[in-house]
């Protein structure tokens, strides 16, 4: 049986993947807070935001950075409301040309059918790396590479 919760964040991945501002928004209320780890001066998404309009900030610079060329969720987990959902993605950021593949955990905050937390959990690092077209940290899990 799929929850309220896991009901919400499904839209909400289906709307993020349309890149349509106003339906991703419509999934978060006024006081939603919004986490993306990283530093905002190299990464202008990354950072800690409130609200919709917090929220939009974050989504327009990624949307102008980031091109998705793929994309896999696997199985959500949800307990009280909390929902993690794990991921693996490929890609390419600009305007460094280089593609990043990496695996993340997204988790929700999800009350009334709406989204009042969202933090990620994913390589900050290797993506500002990525982004700024720096080498791979070579920490062993080699995951981008050059313009492609």
């Amino acid at each position: 049986m799929t929850s309220e919760a896991n009901t919400t964040v499904e839209a909400y991945l289906d709307a993020f993947g349309t890149r349509d501002m106003e339906r991703v928004l419509s999934h978060f209320p006024p006081d939603a807070t919004w986490t993306i780890p990283g530093d905002p001066a190299l990464t202008p998404w990354a950072g800690s935001r409130t609200g919709p309009e917090g929220i939009r900030q974050s989504l327009t610079a990624f949307f102008a950075a980031v091109e998705p060329l793929a994309f896999e969720l696997g199985t959500m987990v949800e307990a009280d409301g909390r929902v993690l959902a794990p991921g693996r993605y490929t890609s390419r950021f600009h305007p460094s040309g280089q593609v990043l593949e990496s695996e993340m955990i997204m988790r929700f905050a999800v009350m009334d059918g709406l989204i009042t937390d969202y933090r990620a959990f994913e390589d900050s690092l290797g993506i500002s790396r990525t982004h700024l077209g720096e080498p791979p940290a070579g920490y062993g899990f080699p995951y981008a590479r050059g313009p492609v």
